[in-house]
């Protein structure tokens, strides 16, 4: 019997060749890169959905993203003009470079910033208004400080020199005096009125000449500069006057210069016997008032009466002697019994 070398009971299993190996490798890489290329896709989309428009820009088209930032550069823009035209009330701090900075008027109200919006120089000119304030009164402060630490004649040089000096010091002046309770020129007008309308009255250190003006009896005024045409300029240790020509001599406010004692001598001098001597001078410039009366006793002047029941003022009364036969008077002693009148800042 013929025999074959054939099993035909069992199929074997064919063997897994090398090339087989790889397909089914390669076939996984790229089933498992197609998957990682879609949860990275899937990624990307949830991303997108939670960034700001601004991180967005990044993922767009460059043109496109440029159109974005172009809008919201005209957006940002807009707000900050805006913002120009808004006070906030929530603001505390005030902006050094704005004109309205130090307006004492400036409010962080809504209302107030209407009012800004729509008056800019309201405020502006309100600022400026204050530093001209500030200059005239340290202009006055220093005027003043030269005339009570000059003599009277080197007070003339000055204002001979400068002519708008006079007006300048006598424009602070005027504010502070009206500042005070009662105003001393008020007070002299006022007793002025009581007495003959024949009687002569030198006003000596006269500034604006308001005694001058308003009194009904005969008034010469003196002071270095002529405020108008009734002042006579001079000064008033020296008068164009003769002797015992007048019935009353007035200082108001005006022993200002160190030789003051000069022109109480002066005064002396043009004054009628028994004629009066009216002095109204700051509290605050007598070191000793007992022996300021002292010093005019000496001159030839006797006290009739002292009011010091004002609080910014006090007034004497003297009356002229008939004759003067003390001693004669140390100058550079007496002079050290008023003292310089300073002005505080405000």
């Amino acid at each position: 019997m013929f025999e074959t070398g054939w099993n035909l009971g069992k199929v074997k299993p064919q063997k897994t060749t090398t090339n087989d190996k790889r397909n089914k490798k390669r076939t996984q890489e790229q089933v498992a890169y197609t998957e990682k290329k879609k949860r990275k896709l899937n990624n990307i989309s949830k991303i997108s959905k939670n960034q700001e428009p601004n991180q967005l820009d990044k993922n767009k088209p460059k043109k496109y993203a440029q159109s974005i930032k172009d809008e919201k550069l005209k957006e940002h823009h807009q707000i900050g003009q805006n913002k120009q035209m808004i006070i906030s009330k929530k603001s505390k701090s005030k902006n050094t470079h704005s004109p309205f900075a130090d307006a004492d008027d400036f409010d962080n109200s809504e209302e107030s910033a209407k009012e800004v919006l729509l008056n800019p120089e309201k405020l502006k000119n309100g600022k400026l208004e204050k530093m001209r304030k500030k200059l005239s009164e340290g202009k006055f402060r220093w005027i003043n400080e030269q005339l009570y630490t000059i003599t009277g004649s080197k007070a003339l040089e000055m204002f001979q020199e400068n002519p708008q000096l006079f007006d300048e010091y006598h424009d602070g002046f005027r504010s502070v005096v009206e500042s005070w309770p009662v105003n001393p020129v008020d007070l002299i007008l006022l007793y002025l009125k009581q007495k003959s309308e024949e009687i002569i009255v030198a006003d000596l250190g006269c500034g604006e000449g308001k005694i001058g003006l308003e009194s009904p009896n005969k008034v010469l005024s003196f002071d270095l500069v002529a405020k108008h045409d009734k002042v006579i300029v001079c000064d008033i240790a020296k008068l164009p006057i003769p002797d015992s020509f007048f019935d009353i001599v007035i200082f108001c406010l005006s022993l200002m210069g160190t030789n003051y004692v000069e022109f109480l001598k002066e005064a002396y001098r043009v004054l009628k016997p028994s004629g009066e001597l009216k002095i109204a001078e700051v509290v605050s410039r007598f070191s000793d008032i007992n022996k300021f009366i002292e010093v005019l006793a000496e001159i030839g002047f006797k006290l009739m009466k002292k009011d010091n029941s004002n609080k910014m003022f006090i007034m004497f009364d003297f009356a002229k002697k008939k004759s003067n036969k003390t001693k004669k008077l140390q100058s550079h002693h007496a002079a050290e019994l008023l003292k310089p009148c300073v002005y505080k800042r405000r």
